[in-house]
């Protein structure tokens, strides 16, 4: 019973975690390899997820207002 709940548990975080990786991917505009990554993140869906979000570039905003004096 424990055994079933933890697969069930760790199968649904490896699905969310696939497809949240393929989302990012799909509407990032960062990369030049995203055909590359597509299989990776396919192929080893745990795996090539953690390596896609450890191997992206990170975005920095800089908040920087103009003010008038």
């Amino acid at each position: 019973m424990l055994v079933t709940t933890f697969l069930i548990i760790f199968l649904s975080l490896a699905i969310i975690i696939q497809f949240w990786a393929l989302g990012d991917l799909a509407f990032t505009k960062r990369m030049e390899s995203k055909t590359l990554w597509y299989w990776i993140v396919l192929l080893f869906p745990v795996l090539g997820a953690m390596f896609y979000f450890q191997s992206r570039k990170k975005v920095i905003r800089v908040f920087n207002p103009k003010f008038r004096t």
